[in-house]
């Protein structure tokens, strides 16, 4: 899975992006705007996973992986016209950093520091580029059905249409109820406003209290969206430090989890996936699917061939697997069930695929 932060120029992408993978991209070098794109591939940590691989050290571990790209500064009013449009409609999620720190050097182009009003601005943006994206199908397909009327023509009019009039009414696609149907048949539009997006507000030293708190600075029950709160600046400076003295800082600034952690449990939440395992002859992997997907779209995941020939699924919890110290031992005590392909897959399970070849 993937994540592109953006968001409105001077606000932090940056240095979130250094925070959430450890990159030590000299934020400095884009003073002048211009700036290129950064791409960073990272582990998902998981002590779950840990776990199980210890139970076979021999084998090769292969964690999740999330990815990262960090997107140069949107001029407000510009997201339908930017250069980064594809790169947004492409991400599984969206990072949309906020400026909620005070820097004279800095003057916030509106001239007044407000989170949740750039947040509102940012989402009418995103529902403005989806709109202009529907007129200009919706004039194609009124010249083809003059041409030719079609079941699937008028049926895409309908849904557009209907998406349309929500749109207009300043709702995001998100807050939208949509068949399995209509989502794969929107699903090449690739709209910015249906993609889960997390609001991260960089704040100054004062606001630090608030990013345990960040409800205090905008809240949102939209579908979807998530709000979380950090001081790039202080955190950068933690990081920096030797071990021994991170805490110490920590402590000193009254900050709690640090960001990357933090974002990672949100991104999973706000994207609706969850984590399966599996224990192969020469691997032991770690796999990301949506909530409530079928052993037979999961297997999927891992191979189409093990789809088509999917036969039955072997499931254990992964601490059940712990207790009898191995799938085999499991299996031996009738520890492991057997499950169908519309099984729900949940957060947690160790699975072996049987399939026909």
């Amino acid at each position: 899975m993937n994540f592109a932060l953006f968001g409105y120029p001077k606000t932090g992408k940056t240095t979130l992006f250094n925070l959430l993978t450890g990159a030590k991209i000299d934020v400095k070098s884009y003073e002048d705007g211009k700036k290129e794109i950064n791409r960073r591939t990272c582990p998902v940590p998981d002590a779950r996973f840990e776990k199980i691989w210890d139970l076979y050290t021999e084998k090769a571990k292969i964690t999740a992986a999330i990815d990262f790209i960090d997107l140069g500064g949107i001029s407000f009013g510009d997201v339908k016209n930017s250069a980064y449009l594809n790169y947004l409609r492409n991400a599984d999620g969206l990072t949309h950093v906020v400026r909620g720190f005070t820097e004279t050097q800095i003057p916030h182009p509106k001239g007044k520091i407000n989170p949740e009003d750039d947040i509102l601005s940012m989402e009418e943006e995103l529902i403005l580029s989806d709109l202009t994206s529907i007129e200009s199908r919706l004039d194609k397909l009124h010249k083809e059905l003059i041409k030719s009327k079609t079941p699937e023509g008028e049926q895409e009019k309908e849904l557009l249409e209907r998406l349309r009039s929500h749109l207009e009414e300043g709702r995001s696609i998100r807050e939208i109820s949509l068949s399995p149907t209509e989502e794969k048949f929107i699903r090449s539009f690739a709209f910015l406003s249906q993609k889960p997006i997390l609001h991260m507000i960089n704040v100054g030293e004062k606001d630090i209290p608030l990013i345990e708190k960040p409800a205090e600075i905008y809240q949102s029950d939209k579908k979807d969206t998530a709000v979380l709160a950090f001081c790039g600046r202080i955190e950068t400076e933690i990081l920096e430090l030797e071990e021994e003295e991170k805490e110490v800082f920590r402590s000193e600034y009254g900050l709690g989890e640090l960001t990357a952690p933090k974002f990672l449990k949100t991104s999973y939440d706000v994207l609706r996936v969850i984590t399966f395992f599996t224990i192969g002859k020469e691997e032991v992997k770690a796999w990301t699917v949506r909530k409530n997907t079928p052993a037979l779209k999961a297997a999927g995941s891992i191979h189409s061939d093990i789809e088509k020939g999917f036969i039955r699924a072997e499931v254990i919890f992964w601490e059940e697997l712990l207790q009898y110290g191995s799938f085999q031992a499991a299996k031996e005590k009738a520890a492991v069930r057997l499950e169908g392909k519309d099984y729900l897959v949940q957060d947690g399970d160790v699975i072996y695929f049987r399939f026909a070849k």
